[in-house]
């Protein structure tokens, strides 16, 4: 015990940094334990072989070799997103109390991912990592769709994960030169495989990934630093997974070419959805970039270290501004975009120091800050769960109903129909769930997923 008390004294700040993590997760988890699979989910449990309803052939996922050629057969029949269906479906296998840990899991990574985007060769901070993962909840687009929905998960907080986890070593050395990343050719072979990942994530987002790297070595090159060999690999890479993701023949069954002028209306639709998503975020980076510019205690006011959060900044907007030549632009596919905007800052408020004033003032002064804004957190999550709460009410009886059915040997059962809350954290309230229609594609691969040959839902 007395060796536990003195562990705990002589690492204070990585504990308590792990018990904030350690809480995040819960929370996510607590919220994840209240959603079902819905939609697109039943089908890639599936070998994908058919964009519309299962074939008497279509058989579960039970091998890596299984998944891969899924994700062929995906690549040339639905869309190039190989990396995150195929992630999910090789986690869909172990079961959903598996799923809904692994996402928590990786929830809690995303945010100490940005945490360190944010602060890696500055001090430890703890009230920011605090702010991280309210600002996720917060400002994370679509969060029931981007973060609940086992398939939304797949795509976008799992490829956001991946995508920062490519990025860090590129920031790392932006802080430290060599002394953070050995430039060895273990290092490059792996970077250069993650970074066919990271291309290979969403339509919007390689190419953002690419840039971000790119604007690293620039900046590498400006401060003097030797451009290390893994930096470039893994932007070729990178570029590779972009060209495998667009050059997906699944892609061009949906057609998203346009005049200038529709475009040109397209492009208003992105500024206007961007101000909805971003606006008070916009709010706290202009609020934090001020104190950051009064800090007098600062020295590099104007030095080169602002080019960091500037490199993120136009990855960011990089991202946004492509979706104007997209047909579809759900609000979840600003994901990583918004993401990035989170990192910015959490950099500039980790710049404040305020050296000159008394150190208990600005601890107290984020103490205090960081208690109001976890107080507000915890008051929208008990709200926000108990409308997810509502919706998983009504979808429980269904699944006890066709668990019911399949123990029996029945060939037949009807669920209740879901009226979904209203709210953003819910899945259910955007991705479909079964209808009344026994042919209605999410009934028939529910049926497909349970072995039932009928599910019909009934008011």
């Amino acid at each position: 015990m007395d060796k536990v008390v003195e562990f705990i004294k002589k690492n204070k700040v990585k504990v308590a940094g792990a018990l904030i993590m350690i809480a995040a997760f819960v929370i996510l988890l607590i919220i994840n334990l209240h959603v079902d699979y819905t939609s697109d989910d039943f089908r890639y449990r599936f070998i994908y072989d058919t964009p519309g309803n299962p074939l008497p052939t279509t058989k579960k996922i039970s091998s890596f070799w299984d998944v891969i050629i899924s994700m062929i057969n995906h690549w040339k029949l639905c869309n190039g997103r190989v990396v995150a269906h195929g992630l999910l479906q090789m986690v869909m296998p172990f079961g959903k109390l598996f799923f809904r840990i692994f996402n928590s899991l990786v929830y809690v990574s995303l945010g100490f991912l940005i945490y360190k985007h944010s602060v890696y060769g500055k001090k430890s901070n703890l009230s920011l990592l605090v702010l991280v993962y309210i600002g996720m909840w917060f400002f994370l687009p679509q969060f029931g769709l981007s973060v609940m929905w086992a398939s939304g998960a797949a795509n976008y907080l799992w490829c956001a994960a991946i995508m920062l986890s490519f990025m860090l070593p590129y920031r790392m050395y932006a802080a430290n030169g060599a002394d953070s990343v050995k430039d060895s050719w273990k290092s490059a072979v792996l970077m250069g495989l993650f970074g066919l990942f990271a291309g290979c994530t969403n339509e919007n987002t390689g190419g953002g990934v690419v840039l971000i790297c790119t604007l690293f070595i620039l900046f590498y090159k400006i401060k003097g630093f030797k451009i290390p060999k893994w930096s470039w690999i893994g932007v070729i890479t990178a570029v590779c997974g972009v060209v495998l993701l667009l050059a997906a023949p699944g892609n061009y069954r949906i057609d998203s070419k346009a005049s200038f002028a529709e475009i040109l209306i397209r492009f208003k639709d992105v500024i206007a959805k961007t101000e909805t998503l971003a606006f008070w975020l916009f709010v706290i980076i202009a609020v934090v970039l001020i104190l950051a510019l009064l800090d007098k205690s600062r020295h590099t006011k104007l030095g080169i270290n602002w080019l960091v959060p500037l490199i993120y900044f136009v990855g960011s907007v990089a991202m946004i501004s492509v979706l104007a030549f997209a047909a579809m632009r759900p609000e979840r596919t600003w994901f990583t975009a918004i993401v990035l905007l989170i990192v910015i800052a959490g950099w500039l408020y980790s710049e404040i120091k305020f050296s000159d004033v008394k150190p208990y003032i600005i601890t107290a002064s984020k103490l205090g800050l960081t208690a109001v804004f976890t107080i507000v957190f915890l008051i929208s999550f008990n709200k926000e769960l108990s409308a997810v709460k509502s919706t998983y009410d009504q979808i429980k009886p269904g699944l006890e109903a066709i668990e019911q059915a399949v123990e029996n040997g029945e060939n037949e059962v009807e669920i209740p129909l879901v009226t979904p809350s209203d709210s953003k954290y819910d899945p259910y309230n955007g991705a479909l769930y079964a209808g009344d229609s026994p042919t209605l594609w999410v009934n028939a691969w529910m049926e497909k997923y349970y072995g039932i040959e009928k599910i019909t839902g009934v008011k």
